[in-house]
This record gives C-alpha cells, structure tokens and sequence, in this order.
C-alpha cells in the first residue's frame, strides 16, 4: 500500500481506504473508521511542520466529508475529535517526530476504544432494563443492540418494540438489522409502524434510542421520527434514553430542525 499512497494533491486514497475499512468491518463506527484513515495521512505524510500535517489532515477530512454525505455528521465529529487532539498534542509535544508518533499511537488506540465503550455502554444502561420491562426503540443503533444483548446475557427477560424507522433509503431497512440480531438472541421483539407509536406508548416502560450526533446544548440527531417519538414519550411520562460513544458530541448548537436540514438529509433533530 505504501507506494500507492500520494499525499500531493491527490487524497483520493484516503477516502478509499475509508471505505475498505467500513466494508471489512461492518460494526466499526464511521467516525472510528476516519480517524484510522486519518491517521494513515499522519503516517505517509512529507512533512516535517506541525502547520503543514495539519492543513493536510482538515483537507483529508473534507473530502471525507463530501464524499460520505451520507455520513456527514458522524465524520464531522470524528474529525473534528481528531483534529482537536493534533492540536493539543502539538502544543503538549513541540518536537515534530515524537508528536507524530503520539498521534499515529493514539489513532490506532482509537478503535479499540471505540470498541470497548460499547460494552461500556451496556453495562451503565443495564440497570434500567429489568425483568418484564418493554423497550421502545426507533432505527438501528449498535450502542441500544450492545444494551438489549448485554441484558439478555444477564438472563433479563423483557421485550423489545421497534419502528419501521421510515422513510429508509438503507439497503436493509433498519428495523430489520434489529429485528435479525434480537431474534437470533432470542429476544422477543415486535415490530410497529411510525404512525403506531402514539397508541402503544402506554404499554411501553421506556425509550431506548441512538445517536448519530450529540449537540452542545444536550439535543441529539438521530433518523427521522426520534423527534416527535420523544414528544410522545414526555406527553405520558416515560423515560427517554440515548445510547451513544463520547467520540459522537459536536461541535453544533442548533436552534430548531431547520437549522441543520441542510446536512441532517432525512434526521431529526431532538432537542432536550
């Protein structure tokens, strides 16, 4: 690969490589999988000046970005995660070749991280999944699947509702990736449609959902619907919970869902 790799002009590669890793591995995080290309960008770079490796990582990250819009919010918190840490290396390391090798050391620690906050997050949440409870989720979340199997593991009995999560231009509807995991643990689980969630919510314990951002005033962005299942949820007073990595909190302080229906591209915006 390494002579492949062109750092002049052409960041093609990194957005390529982007891909091989999220197509190999198809549980790894869209921001985990920047921050990796990334860091290969800190390893091949020509270099020798923290100014330098740092324009070619923002333009690495914005080709990311146009070229997986449909991402978009994801690799904007990765990125920006990353960039964040190059600067404050910089500071904290002034020799070139000792802060590049901090920075290659903390991208590759990076996945291994992401991955353990999973089980992480399942073991906080399981106290709030207890026996004969029913669960409301809404779309596809690998932090709420890490929740529900981590429970059932403990040998919780308890059951699971999903939306259909439409509209869903996905080539696999994400209710379906939910409904396969749960089923093959063994988890009863019933699948609803969007416009049904107001009728069952009195049946319901609490929401669990996902997150593909969380926003500096607490609000999160997350598949169309989250929003309005939210305000349903407050209306008969049942707990709303969201199941997200650290490495998801932006840097994005929206007033309203049309602040951000420009790169949102079908997500709600749910404020607290």
């Amino acid at each position: 690969m390494d002579g492949k790799l062109k750092l002049e002009g052409d960041y093609e590669w990194v957005n390529t490589l982007f891909k091989s890793y999220t197509s190999m591995d198809p549980e790894m995080a869209v921001a985990v999988a920047a921050i990796k290309a990334l860091t290969e960008v800190i390893k091949h770079t020509k270099t020798s000046t923290m100014m330098g490796l740092e324009k070619e990582l923002k333009t690495a990250a914005d080709l990311l970005k146009e070229r997986n819009r449909f991402a978009a919010l994801s690799l904007s918190s990765g990125c920006e995660l990353f960039t964040r840490f190059v600067t404050k290396t910089s500071l904290d390391i002034p020799d070139f070749s000792q802060c590049k090798t901090k920075l290659i050391q903390r991208g590759e620690q990076f996945e291994q991280k992401s991955q353990m906050s999973r089980s992480k997050i399942g073991q906080l949440a399981d106290r709030f999944i207890r026996d004969d409870v029913v669960v409301l989720t809404h779309g596809f979340s690998r932090g709420v699947l890490a929740v529900l199997l981590g429970a059932a593991q403990h040998g919780k009995r308890f059951h699971v509702i999903v939306t259909e999560s439409r509209p869903d231009s996905e080539p696999n509807p994400s209710y379906r990736l939910l409904f396969d995991r749960l089923t093959a643990a063994q988890i009863p689980i019933t699948v609803i449609t969007d416009a049904g969630v107001a009728h069952i919510m009195d049946r319901v314990d609490l929401v669990l959902c996902g997150a593909e951002a969380i926003m500096e005033n607490g609000g999160i962005i997350n598949k169309i619907g989250t929003y309005q299942i939210s305000i349903v949820a407050s209306a008969l007073k049942k707990p709303f919970y969201v199941a997200a990595e650290s490495f998801k909190f932006t840097r994005l302080y929206p007033l309203n869902q049309s602040d951000l229906k420009d790169i949102t591209k079908g997500r709600s915006v749910t404020c607290p």
